[in-house]
């Protein structure tokens, strides 16, 4: 047998062997149902799909993210229900893990949707995101902000809220939102707490005023929100706003003064007591400045005789 003759017999035979899978799935999907397109089983499992793409992994990562994208805006105009989303971003991690983007994208949508289990699945993809970056604190903080802003679970949003600070890439006024974010949420019991432990393991300076004064701002909080809860339960009404009627049925000695120069009140919606400076350390020099302003352009207004 010529050299010729080989090399066709051979070209022949892997024709065959690359046409005979294209036959048997041509057949397949004839005499059975197609999948439908927007159903779990139409994503692999993260770790067939490394198999599954040949080597092609990065490029088909990227048309998988092409197509995450498509699904959300689709959904986003519809809906709103990000079911597959999460499936996606796992599948295109595994293939190529340097798409970090991908995670907050899907992460944002999927938790938006507000409810328990959504919040567990985007927060699924951070701790994805935190063991491929594990330096960053984004991963960590934006669990503990989903708790907090979807679910208002001040239990389960703390904790990680005061862990990410401890990154090295974790931003300088990242303290004051999440204390600030305490306030807020009435969380005031869990942000002595963790003020307190930070409070003892700091050892500049600076930091140890600021977390003192946090921690006096968290304390009197409390106190008050348990002093207006026992009104409550006593009385079977709502203190006052000014909270004086804590001070003559005799639950609480005196109201304290805001150390940042706020003043407390009660907020029956929520049942909780605030302040007006909501934990600002600029609040006293701002409504200083404002005062200013406002004396000054009280001065400069012209003033008009008065003729008899």
């Amino acid at each position: 047998m010529s050299n010729k003759t080989k090399t066709t017999l051979i070209a022949l035979i892997t024709a065959v062997i690359l046409i005979l899978p294209f036959y048997y799935v041509r057949k397949h999907l004839i005499e059975n149902e197609r999948p439908k397109v927007e159903t779990i089983d139409s994503y692999p499992e993260p770790d067939f799909a490394k198999i599954m793409y040949l080597g092609m992994n990065a490029f088909a990562a990227d048309l998988l993210f092409a197509r995450a994208q498509y699904y959300y805006g689709s959904h986003y105009i519809t809906d709103k229900q990000y079911k597959l989303l999460a499936q996606m971003i796992r599948v295109i991690m595994a293939l190529n893990p340097k798409l970090l983007y991908a995670i907050p994208f899907a992460e944002t949508a999927i938790a938006s949707m507000g409810t328990y289990d959504s919040v567990e699945e985007a927060n699924s993809l951070l701790q994805l995101g935190h063991e491929l970056e594990p330096n960053s604190y984004y991963y960590i903080f934006d669990q503990g902000f989903n708790y907090f802003l979807y679910l208002n679970d001040m239990e389960k949003a703390y904790p990680y809220m005061y862990r990410s600070l401890s990154f090295p890439d974790t931003p300088k006024g990242l303290l004051w939102l999440v204390n600030h974010v305490a306030t807020m949420g009435g969380g005031y019991r869990l942000g002595y707490e963790h003020t307190k432990a930070k409070l003892e393991t700091t050892k500049d300076p600076n930091m140890r005023e600021q977390l003192e004064k946090d921690l006096e701002n968290f304390a009197n909080l409390y106190n008050l929100t348990l002093a207006a809860d026992e009104y409550y339960k006593k009385f079977n009404k709502s203190p006052d706003k000014e909270l004086n009627e804590l001070v003559s049925s005799g639950l609480i000695k005196e109201i304290p003064a805001d150390i940042f120069g706020g003043a407390y009140y009660y907020d029956s919606d929520s049942r909780l007591v605030k302040s007006t400076s909501e934990g600002d350390r600029r609040y006293k020099e701002k409504q200083e400045a404002k005062k200013q302003k406002e004396a000054e352009k009280k001065e400069e207004t012209p003033k008009t005789d008065s003729k008899n």
